[in-house]
């Protein structure tokens, strides 16, 4: 990045900074509060402080400033910026109704036709994963609440230096402190966009007109942006970029069964980091900071950049580097798909109803083509020679031929096998630009080498090591030189091996996995939204929102068990997280456990939402040494029979075929678990005499009355277990309870939905329940 590009984008990431100081006790203009302040911090650079003080038209009117500072550039882009996010609580422009500790509200309050007004506790960022859920009391934020902010980012930028090698640093830094902190306190408007999103929204906007202007020969940015501002909003000047990763779920399923666990994790881990490092790769070349990323997880990116023809040259570049390095390492396995559409300031705002979806429609479609015409007539021939290696051998978990180890590996799956307990153990991932010596490595895109460190290892890397490119702190804050982003990562686990996870189940010794997804979310991105509400700002929060909890408050779900088929559970569960992002979410455990874990992660993330988003998933129960990429394929089929359920938002058990074991949610909490299987297990508590053939022979005729009812034989079973004249008051009304509920379900015609509850519920009953020898004979 040359000086004017540092500077904007520093200039763009704390032109706001004086709210937080307003807010606190600074009584004056906000611009002023925050120029004063970072004086105060020994920041004398010229050009950033001119745009804090002068991001607002009537003190830019009379500045005293040269008509090519980048005053102009961050006043322009917080415009468009505050344009895409400023919205009335009816979707009119807003008043001048202002409270200084209005909370922040939901994003989710307007999504999906949604008409709540729930708002965040004041809460940061924190380590723990500890879920912050929209409330609908009254939050009213304090001067207190400021005063630890300010401090908090006072520590923090004393920490770092600004600039290049720092910027992703000052990033994280906001991002930490910011994120729950309302942009506007008109109370006329929306307050649902944080002051870290409108922030880092307005410097990727700053850095793509500063880029449009220059490749235009425009060095006046005062006629251009402050006296004609408004015709540059009407100019394609930005391109709006996608990637897309397919090949993901072949690639992760791919191993062989020992040592399965720590290859599913160490894959999917891969290809996060991958996606990660091919984002930074591609910035870094376009001179660019993480704040021009949009989105990112589950394969999936959006990228905002300038509409030059060196931006476009570069990407082009860039996708046919990135194209030939999978090739020569992967093959076919694994692609990115780049796309990319031009767009206006106007788009983004979405002056014009529906321009703002039009945007990710038209670049969904570009990617689209990307992936039918991937590869041409030279990209074939070099996978053809590739492959012929007449002195290699296959690797015995890819077939990739290769140079293989001792154990006959490639260098990927050697390496894969190598990471695994790093990536649990190490809080840090250090890029490199040449393979490390005795040390545990990973080849990434572009013959980049990926390594696991501690702090200690990363600081001397900082400062010693000539290879080292960047790095990434795990769910934890962290500054440093270089260093690119905290990446949120599913990463629980709580279990080694199959082998631990059906030792552990209750009952029989099976491990349970679960394939889910929300529900319409590619829908929800693009249009969830009102149009008078759409926008870039209001899309990056919600994305924001969704990556937080799937890649990482879902650690916190696993390690606070609250659902449980026996009551409240209070273990953490017995479980790893093979991947969690985007919206897919795909876990191994302990059978019960993964059921349990299934419908408090659902709960929280109903409650998360506010109820305008759903999941749905399937649940697979397999034996400890069933094939990989079977249990991973049938649970699929399991997760995409809920897919194609009506409203979605539902569970498939065991088996797709007939739906038999497909419910909505509430349905399999309430009815299933919490009415049948709950009196079941009361019944034979306080009952055990009766044992597992009494429920056997239930559910033979529950399965026969699917028929034709037989209530002879139904009299003839129950009065077989009725209780004896001696038996307590008790257990009499428990058997009153349980016959009369028998009766209901299985004789009456309109009951069937509550015969297939029952069945589902006597089969997890029976896995609930198998004795050690059946545990043993499976």
């Amino acid at each position: 990045m040359n000086r004017i590009q540092i500077e904007t984008a520093i200039g763009g990431l704390l032109h706001d900074i004086g709210k937080v100081l307003y807010r606190y006790n600074d009584g004056r203009n906000h611009s002023e509060s925050g120029y004063d302040y970072l004086k105060k911090h020994e920041i004398s650079n010229i050009e950033i402080l001119d745009q804090i003080r002068y991001h607002h038209s009537n003190l830019l009117k009379g500045a005293k400033i040269p008509e090519n500072s980048p005053a102009y550039i961050t006043y322009w882009a917080d415009n468009v910026a505050a344009g895409a996010d400023r919205r009335s609580a009816d979707g009119e422009a807003g008043g001048n109704k202002y409270n200084r500790y209005v909370p922040l509200q939901s994003v989710f309050n307007i999504l999906n036709g949604n008409k709540q007004r729930f708002s965040y506790p004041m809460e940061g960022l924190n380590d723990e994963g500890r879920i912050i859920y929209p409330v609908k009391d009254t939050v009213e934020y304090s001067e207190e609440t400021y005063s630890r902010i300010i401090n908090n980012i006072s520590a923090g930028i004393n920490q770092i230096e600004l600039n290049e090698k720092y910027i992703n640093s000052l990033l994280g830094v906001l991002e930490a402190n910011l994120s729950g902190v309302p942009s506007s306190t008109d109370t006329t408007q929306l307050t649902d966009i944080s002051l870290f999103d409108h922030m880092k929204i307005t410097a990727a906007i700053g850095g793509c007109i500063l880029e449009y202007l220059t490749e235009n020969g425009v060095e006046n940015y005062k006629e251009a942006l402050y006296k004609r501002g408004s015709e540059y909003y009407g100019k394609d000047s930005f391109l709006m970029l996608s990637m897309d990763m397919s090949g993901i779920q072949n690639f992760i399923f791919q191993v062989v069964s020992d040592g399965a666990l720590k290859s599913l994790r160490s894959k999917s881990f891969y290809l996060e980091m991958s996606l990660e490092h091919i984002i930074d790769e591609l910035l870094g070349r376009l001179e660019l900071s993480r704040a021009n990323l949009i989105y990112s997880g589950g394969g999936h990116a959006y990228l905002l950049l300038a509409n030059t023809e060196k931006t476009k040259s570069i990407i082009n570049r860039f996708d046919d580097e990135l194209k030939q390095w999978f090739i020569s390492n992967f093959g076919i396995e694994l692609y990115v798909a780049i796309g990319y559409v031009e767009c206006s300031a106007n788009d983004l705002m979405n002056k014009e109803d529906g321009s703002f979806e039009a945007i990710f429609k038209n670049v969904s479609l570009k990617v689209s083509e990307r992936k039918v015409k991937r590869y041409n007539g030279r990209d074939i021939l070099k996978m053809n020679l590739s492959n012929n290696k007449p002195d290699s051998r296959e690797c015995r978990v890819c077939g990739k031929t290769d140079n293989l180890d001792e154990e006959e590996l490639c260098e990927f799956c050697s390496a894969f096998k190598s990471i695994s307990s790093g990536i649990l153990r190490e809080s840090f991932i250090t890029v490199l630009s040449e393979k490390p010596e005795k040390e545990v490595s990973i080849k990434l895109p572009f013959d980049r080498y990926m390594v696991l460190d501690n702090e200690d290892r990363l600081k001397v890397r900082m400062n010693k090591d000539k290879n080292y490119i960047r790095s990434y702190s795990k769910n934890r804050m962290y500054t440093g030189l270089n260093l690119s982003t905290r990446l949120w990562v599913g990463d629980y686990i709580n279990g080694e091996t199959f082998n631990d996870f059906a030792e552990s189940s209750q009952g029989i010794e099976r491990i349970g996995v679960l394939r889910a997804d929300v529900d319409n979310l590619g829908k929800a991105f693009v249009s969830g939204f009102e149009s008078c509400y759409a926008g870039l700002s209001r899309s990056a929060s919600f994305s924001r929102r969704m990556n937080m909890f799937f890649k990482f408050n879902i650690n916190n779900i696993l390690a606070n068990p609250v659902f449980g088929m026996d009551g409240i559970e209070n273990e953490k569960r017995k479980a790893v997280i093979v991947y969690s992002g985007g919206d897919d979410v795909f876990i191994i455990g302990a059978w019960n456990d993964i059921i349990g874990a299934s419908v408090d992660i659902s709960d929280a993330f109903e409650k998360y939402s506010q109820g305008t988003l759903s999941i749905s998933a399937g649940i697979g129960i397999y034996a400890k040494k069933y094939p990989v990429k079977s249990l991973a394929g049938e649970t699929g089929e399991l997760e995409s029979c809920s897919k194609s359920e009506e409203g979605k938002n539902s569970v498939t058990l065991f088996d797709a075929n007939g739906r038999e074991n497909t419910y909505k949610w509430d349905v399999f909490k309430n009815k299933v678990i919490g009415e049948k299987l709950s009196l079941i297990d009361r019944y034979i508590s306080m009952n055990p005499e009766k044992g597992m053939s009494f429920i056997y022979k239930i559910m033979e005729y529950v399965r026969e009355c699917e028929e034709k009812s037989n209530l002879p034989r139904l009299a003839y079973l129950l009065g077989r277990i009725s209780p004896e004249a001696k038996a307590s008051d008790e257990q009499k009304r428990t058997f009153r309870e349980f016959a009369e509920k028998i009766y209901e379900w299985t004789s009456e015609e309109n009951k069937a939905e509550d015969r297939k509850q029952l069945l589902t519920a006597i089969y997890i009953y029976v896995y609930l329940n198998r004795g050690n020898k059946e545990r043993n004979d499976g």
